[in-house]
């Protein structure tokens, strides 16, 4: 009997190492207070899917967005041009 695993999709395994490598990377690059709100859910056409935890969090990373998309833009694993926030409900 086959496991579970040999049945995923390559594209999602590799989708899932990428979100993982940037959730990495924005925990170096952004403030302590910032990333125990935020976590990256997905990438799709160079836009950055992030969730945040906390209403306020979202309100100044959507205010901030250009100053994050700048610091994204040093990152050598994906290419992002835009950051779309939503909050945990």
């Amino acid at each position: 009997m086959k496991k579970i695993s040999s049945f995923i999709p390559q594209h999602v395994i590799n989708k899932k190492e990428l979100i993982k490598e940037l959730n990495d990377f924005i925990a170096h690059i952004l403030p302590l207070e910032i990333t125990n709100y935020i976590e990256i859910v997905n990438v799709k056409d160079n836009v950055l899917i992030m969730s945040c935890k906390n209403s306020s969090i979202a309100t100044l990373m959507r205010f901030e967005k250009q100053k994050y998309i700048n610091m994204l833009s040093s990152n050598k694993i994906h290419k992002i041009n835009d950051i779309k926030i939503t909050v945990e409900s």
